[in-house]
């Protein structure tokens, strides 16, 4: 079976879609889901973008079943370590994904003009950055799955070249290829942006390098908030990392199982 195991539903902030929907939608195309809701505090660990935890997990347990598990999105940061802590082991969860969102104080994603004065402020140096924030949180946290959405700064880079392309930056992403390996932490594909070619040939090299280094597996994840966006682009993806040599893999009850086509 083949996973999207990054899906956010409407427990989520930024999502509408019911789990009934997100259930149905993916099963028609072959998929089985994990829903993998926002937790994300400030930095003084106030709620910032999180889930409605008055319904979640607790309200979804009710669809668990051998293709659908759930899971939290952590957003790392070094100051909100403990609460993500106490929210990652809660017992109904089969996944969590770590995210890096934050970046000098505040969400990419949330705040289009201190991004783009941040941007402007560092130019490409914004990708070192990133990508070294990446690292300190993969040496700070043990208690995630997977890595997210490693381009998740390409979709809000404001500079002229948005992918962080493995070439330019190979020395920080080696780094943090060798963190996750020596911590028994897999990498997420996000499809999201396989449809852009040379998007597509940057994460290309990228996993192959993860590969090169000793990543064996990858799970999958659409990112989606809207259902046009389930599943998308796992034709090209699993094109890809059968290429490359990875294994897709989706976790249950906080345990990796090998995906089966």
């Amino acid at each position: 079976m083949i996973v999207d195991s990054h899906i956010h539903s409407m427990a989520s902030p930024d999502s509408t879609m019911p789990p009934e929907e997100i259930i149905n939608n993916l099963k028609i195309k072959g998929f089985g889901c994990v829903f993998s809701e926002h937790i994300e505090f400030n930095e003084l660990g106030e709620p910032f973008f999180c889930a409605d935890l008055d319904i979640y997990p607790s309200e979804y347990v009710k669809y668990k079943s051998d293709s659908v598990g759930l899971g939290f999105e952590l957003s790392l940061m070094k100051e909100i370590i403990e609460l993500n802590r106490q929210h990652a082991i809660n017992p109904s969860l089969d996944y969590v994904i770590g995210s890096i969102h934050w970046v000098d104080g505040f969400d990419m994603g949330a705040n289009a003009e201190r991004t783009k004065e941040w941007f402007e402020s560092l130019g490409e140096e914004a990708y070192c950055r990133y990508l070294n924030d990446s690292l300190e949180m993969v040496e700070t946290y043990d208690f995630f799955d997977s890595f997210g959405h490693i381009d998740y700064i390409s979709r809000y880079s404001t500079l002229p070249e948005k992918n962080v392309f493995y070439e330019r930056y190979a020395e920080q992403y080696d780094r943090l290829f060798k963190a996750l390996i020596e911590r028994d932490k897999v990498m997420e594909l996000c499809t999201r942006r396989l449809h852009d070619k040379i998007a597509q040939q940057n994460l290309f090299n990228i996993y192959k390098r993860y590969h090169e280094l000793g990543g064996c597996y990858v799970t999958l994840g659409s990112d989606a908030h809207v259902p046009d966006q389930l599943g998308v682009n796992f034709d090209i993806a699993l094109e890809m990392i059968n290429e490359i040599g990875l294994s897709p893999v989706y976790f249950k009850e906080r345990k990796l199982v090998k995906s089966f086509l």
